[in-house]
């Protein structure tokens, strides 16, 4: 039996405003968590929507055009080749897009198929590889990978980390930006729901080293992916949005305005109605993460600002 999502969670885009400023107004598209999976059906995630999901997103950001495109991780289901391969052909109409890595993305233990390894991965979506800046207008985008470590350490878990050597060149760059936008897969801050056994999963494991480097050079802006619920924080000058997952309930991408006078924060849905009740449905009746995210998403949205 399918449950119908909390009637208070609008299907309208309202902007949140941030005290972010540019000299120059610039407009950027986020979509985060598209796990695309052309062969796989339900779960929370609901896969056998996402090809559908994210043709849609490229749709409707094409016809904002944006001055920058953002994907912000977990592109594909868990790495397939395959996968890879159908989410190149559906984004390529957006030309030149920044694009993250997930845990989804590289490989791991747990994982019996081949997935590329993280430097194929930056030969693919890169020109230079990890970490990156890319500048729009007077926006510098500061590009890092938290889902793989030199050592190997993140190969057994969905959790994520900054390699010294990038936090080196993080420290390095901020100083000669104008506006800095760091763009990452997992979490800088945690949030109230990450204190179960999920929580360590989540937030990066070395937050604080990333936050002393970014609150000397506030303010910042963090954009990150990986939680699936929207969220806005704010410490030592440092804002973080978290992106809505395109996957999973209430299944959206992100519009971020920055210029002059602040930054204004909007949530476009993609999702039908009756697609937003199987997304609630699937998620709130499946695995316990799966409940977790759904009915957080949908408290989170009833005072969101990214409504």
């Amino acid at each position: 039996m399918q449950q119908q999502p909390p009637s208070d969670c609008r299907s309208e885009s309202s902007p949140t405003v941030l005290d972010i400023q540019s000299p120059t107004p610039t407009r950027l598209a986020v979509i985060a968590d598209p796990h695309l999976a052309t062969d796989a059906s339900g779960t929370w995630k609901c896969y056998h929507r996402t090809e559908a999901f994210l043709e849609r997103a490229v749709d409707e950001v094409r016809s904002r055009e944006p001055d920058g495109i953002v994907v912000a991780g977990d592109l594909t289901k868990d790495g397939e080749p395959h996968n890879f391969r159908r989410y190149d052909e559906l984004v390529d109409p957006l030309g030149s897009v920044v694009t993250i890595p997930g845990n989804h993305d590289v490989p791991k233990s747990y994982i019996d198929h081949e997935v590329p390894s993280i430097e194929s991965f930056a030969a693919r979506y890169t020109e230079t590889g990890y970490p990156f800046h890319r500048r729009f207008g007077d926006v510098d985008l500061l590009c890092l990978n938290s889902a793989t470590m030199p050592d190997g350490s993140l190969r057994d878990t969905w959790g994520g980390c900054l390699s010294e050597s990038q936090l080196d060149w993080l420290a390095s760059t901020l100083p000669e930006t104008t506006t800095p936008i760091v763009v990452l897969h997992h979490n800088l801050f945690a949030q109230p729901e990450h204190d179960d056994e999920f929580g360590e999963n989540f937030h990066l494991s070395n937050s604080e080293q990333l936050l002393d480097i970014l609150s000397e050079n506030a303010p910042v802006l963090v954009i990150s992916g990986h939680h699936h619920i929207p969220s806005c924080h704010h410490e030592r000058g440092v804002t973080e949005l978290i992106a809505p997952a395109l996957c999973s309930y209430p299944s959206s991408f992100l519009e971020i305005e920055i210029g002059p006078n602040g930054t204004t924060v909007s949530r476009f849905p993609i999702a039908t109605p009756a697609e937003k009740t199987e997304l609630y449905t699937l998620g709130t009746t499946g695995s316990q993460l799966g409940r977790k995210v759904v009915e957080v998403a949908a408290e989170r949205l009833r005072v969101d600002p990214f409504q």
